[in-house]
């Protein structure tokens, strides 16, 4: 089943699109046995490191996605993983990326001198 054209449109809240990214690692058997967690993040942080690996080499157009740059794709791929995961184990990760919004409102500026 092709993803809905909420979702490729962007026009859905995040536990919509963790549930077809789900649906979507489970029809394309990601999930035919119960997967580490550590596995999948550290799966994760591959991502992020083709990310970096892209801009180092300037960030050329993706190869697989037209109209993005390599760096979108793999911070994509990195959002996919953790979506995943995060609806395998049954976690709220929309309410929780609100709350923390929430609580980081709240937070000083530069979280009382934090340089990084």
């Amino acid at each position: 089943m092709a993803a809905t054209l909420a979702v490729m449109s962007g026009s859905i809240p995040i536990a919509r699109l963790q549930e077809e990214i789900h649906r979507i690692a489970v029809e394309h058997g990601w999930w035919e046995r119960d997967r580490p967690i550590g596995e999948v993040l550290m799966l994760a942080v591959t991502e992020l490191a083709e990310a970096m690996e892209a801009h180092r080499n300037g960030n050329p157009p993706s190869e697989k996605v037209d109209g993005f740059s390599a760096v979108e794709e793999e911070l994509a791929d990195v959002v996919i993983r953790i979506l995943d995961l995060a609806a395998g184990l049954g976690f709220d990760v929309d309410g929780a990326i609100r709350a923390k919004m929430a609580y980081n409102e709240t937070r000083p500026y530069r979280h009382a001198g934090k340089l990084a």
